[in-house]
């Protein structure tokens, strides 16, 4: 079996869909190797893993390699047809206009940010998804949704795509972490182990980062726990890196822009807290990581969120900068309770299982062919 893939996502700076299909592709090819997968992308692909069943197909025959969704578009139908794809997958939302019908269209959305957010989208990418996520959601022949949440969503907003939806959680990349290196990485750092409050992910209006700027004084003031920020810059990100400078330059704040696998994980694994703040999530691939490296995890009451974390006493509403400052405070004066809920996180990362994941995504590939 053939697998092409929209692997744009998988650049150097990978965000979630990246770590998403960057797992994906490689624990089903150990998994299976009679699937074969091509990786399609008009831009260097980056891996560091290498698979016999795993082909890196970077296209340079076009004349829109610059212009990702345009390269997209007009290239996918040549490239089908050259590599005898027998499912071509969109895992980032959305599918190109495929010509042959014997090629199956297997379909990954992730959310539906531009209908129920779309004022925090780039109007670019707005528009992008206006048109082409309803096309691609009707010419799926099956749709993978990466939560409830967001299947909810999709069968209330397209009632025709409700027969062909399967929900199927993100897998979640756990790296191998020793001793030695969690206490060289903590050696220049101005903030200690279990010293700090940590967001990672992309900074951008929907994140919701300014809760954790308000609070960010008030709670080194009465606590001495820093707010760490890791992840890259996103759109209108300007007014927020000017605060980030200004409250990092007082000390209450330390801003580390994008950080590695094995970076990520150190600071989950050594974080007092770890706090999700989005307004919307149709998954929430960092509150899963948190778990798994054994963060104690406060989450907006939004989305999916609150079905990553379903304990209401770990979620707060994502308005009220007050509400998340007590729940870190209990944390921080009681003891007790904070070894209670971290229990209580360590069983929430159980249910996330990788190798239930690649077997639901294995019978659907060959669900679609028949066999």
């Amino acid at each position: 079996m053939r697998i092409g893939v929209d692997a744009r996502a998988l650049s150097e700076v990978k965000t979630g869909i990246g770590y998403y299909l960057y797992t994906l592709v490689r624990e089903i090819a150990k998994e299976d190797k009679k699937l074969e997968f091509f990786l399609f992308s008009n831009k260097e692909i980056f891996l560091d893993y290498s698979l016999p069943n795993v082909n890196v197909v970077v296209d340079k025959k076009s004349k829109f390699n610059q212009k990702g969704t345009i390269w997209f578009l007009t290239s996918a139908n040549r490239l089908i047809k050259e590599y005898a794809i027998d499912i071509f997958w969109g895992p980032c939302n959305v599918l190109p206009f495929i010509y042959n019908k014997k090629v199956k269209k297997l379909l990954t959305i992730h959310d539906l940010v531009f209908l129920k957010f779309p004022q925090t989208m780039e109007k670019r990418n707005y528009y992008i998804n206006k048109v082409l996520i309803p096309f691609s959601i009707k010419s799926a022949d099956k749709i993978v949704t990466i939560s409830k949440s967001t299947e909810n969503d999709l069968k209330a907003l397209f009632k025709h795509a409700c027969n062909k939806v399967s929900v199927i959680y993100n897998p979640v990349n756990i790296e191998d972490i020793g001793a030695k290196e969690e206490e060289e990485y903590f050696l220049n750092k101005d903030f200690a182990r279990k010293g700090y409050i940590l967001y990672v992910g992309t900074i951008e209006p929907r994140k919701n980062i300014k809760i954790l700027l308000d609070i960010s004084e008030d709670i080194y003031i009465r606590t001495g726990l820093k707010v760490v920020l890791a992840g890259k810059m996103g759109w209108e990100s300007e007014a927020v890196k000017q605060r980030v400078r200004d409250l990092s330059e007082k000390g209450f704040v330390k801003y580390l822009s994008y950080v590695n696998e094995k970076e990520k994980a150190i600071l989950m694994r050594n974080c007092f807290v770890f706090v999700f703040p989005s307004f919307y999530e149709g998954f929430g691939l960092p509150v899963v990581e948190a778990l798994k490296y054994g963060a104690v995890v406060l989450v907006s009451d939004a989305s999916s969120l609150r079905e990553l974390i379903d304990h209401q006493d770990l979620r707060f509403n994502p308005e009220s900068s007050e509400q998340l400052k007590n729940k870190i405070l209990q944390l921080f004066n009681e003891k007790n309770i904070y070894d209670f809920y971290r229990r209580m996180c360590n069983n929430m990362a159980e249910k996330f299982d990788n190798k239930k994941i690649i077997k639901q995504y294995l019978k659907l590939f060959y669900e679609m062919l028949g066999k």
